[in-house]
């Protein structure tokens, strides 16, 4: 006879620190969020999350017909901070070159590559553990954020954390700082019960976003979020939102950061120092594979990323998350976080940004010589101007240039 808590114990020996169970019943509050959230243009820019496509979502059955129950799986991604950003010293008194920052997540080895091969062992595991049971009827499909699967909703289902007002899954031992995985089978197994849990009164998240993409608990407004506008648009950063994100690159974690249940998560890990966080660090390892990544870290150098070519951009971020962003997204933001940084030393680096091939990466350069002024970057800009032949980035060059009149900055005719 299967036993659902054999089932679990395999998940956590495959190294996942959470293995929770619900049915595969359709989730109907989803989809009802979700299509109001389309309605009101908070998911702009994600073509994919269409109304049809929800409805297929928060129906378990449509991705697996007959589906009877769904494992529900977290691992942690937390390790320590390393100290990348060298410190001002009495013999260099110059402050250190601008730093960028990049999601926690992303420090590491991309959490597909990671997760997917062990989701296709359970699956393999389950299939000869259940032989007895099913024979050669059992199915599954997996899923890892990349298909058409509401993995939060199911997570809260499963009980395996609650929604914070960020709308992050928040989870007892590990807070929000986990990636989610889903086995959407046809085999019959117990359940269990949604957690009695919620954020109370707290509102950090909400006050603590630069550009106020939690405009309501609960309410994500997708157009607005750093996460989004640094990964996924794949156009221009809109410009009234450009100074809000500092040294942001890659993601954002600041509505996760200032989460208190994060906080309790840290402390039990011994990853933010604490007399008590000693005491129970020994009790957690971090994973190898979400460890900051050679080359790449969680607070890279800005100014060489600039010089990136397409074939150099692949090589250093191959397995990495960040490749997702793409090089002329990533140099982007890059070009965004130089203006945002108020160092003139990056202005050689991005007047020959001027230059690039990607008019993505012009653009976003010219802004940042604007913020950053100097008759250097006025020079650069003017000369720009007369050669630039694409009218996203003349605008984006007219507009520079009204940056530096207005801090009076020598700009000729």
């Amino acid at each position: 006879m299967l036993r659902t808590q054999t089932i679990k114990e395999y998940g956590y020996a495959l190294g996942f620190d959470s293995v929770r169970i619900t049915s595969a019943d359709a989730l109907p509050e989803a989809e009802r969020v979700i299509r109001e959230r389309i309605e009101q243009g908070y998911m702009e820019g994600l073509p994919w999350f269409t109304k049809e496509r929800a409805s297929v979502s928060c129906h378990p059955d449509a991705l697996l017909p007959d589906a009877r129950s769904i494992i529900t799986l977290a691992m942690c991604y937390l390790t320590e901070i390393p100290e990348e950003t060298p410190a001002a010293t009495s013999e260099n008194a110059e402050r250190p070159l601008p730093h960028g920052r990049i999601s926690r997540y992303a420090w590491g080895d991309d959490y597909h590559d990671i997760i997917k091969p062990k989701l296709q062992q359970y699956a393999a595991w389950l299939r000869e553990y259940a032989r007895d049971e099913m024979g050669d009827s059992l199915e599954t499909r997996l899923f890892v954020d990349t298909g058409r699967m509401v993995d939060r909703a199911v997570a809260e289902r499963a009980g395996l954390g609650w929604y914070g007002k960020n709308t992050n899954i928040l989870t007892k031992g590990w807070g929000s700082w986990i990636f989610l995985a889903e086995i959407v089978t046809n085999l019959p197994l117990e359940t269990d019960a949604p957690l009695k849990t919620n954020c109370g009164s707290c509102e950090l998240c909400l006050h603590a976003c630069p550009t106020q993409a939690l405009p309501n608990p609960y309410t994500l407004d997708s157009t607005r979020c750093i996460s989004f506008l640094t990964i996924e648009l794949r156009g221009s950063i809109p410009i009234e939102l450009r100074p809000l994100m500092g040294n942001l690159i890659f993601g954002c974690d600041i509505c996760q950061e200032v989460c208190p249940v994060n906080h309790v998560a840290e402390r039990r890990l011994g990853l933010r120092p604490t007399q008590q966080a000693a005491q129970h660090s020994a009790r957690f390892t971090p994973r190898p594979e979400f460890q900051p990544r050679p080359g790449i870290g969680s607070s890279p150098e800005l100014i060489p990323l600039l010089s990136l070519t397409e074939e150099e951009f692949r090589q250093r971020f191959r397995r990495s998350p960040i490749k997702r962003a793409k090089r002329g997204g990533l140099l982007r933001n890059v070009c965004v976080a130089l203006g945002n940084s108020g160092d003139r030393r990056a202005v050689p680096a991005l007047i020959n940004a001027l230059h690039d091939d990607e008019a993505l990466v012009r653009g976003h350069a010219a802004w940042a010589l604007g913020r950053l002024g100097g008759d250097a970057a006025a020079t650069a800009l003017q000369a720009a101007l007369s050669t630039e032949n694409d009218p996203q980035v003349r605008a984006e060059i007219q507009y520079a240039l009204s940056l530096l009149r207005t801090t009076n900055v020598s700009v000729g005719a």
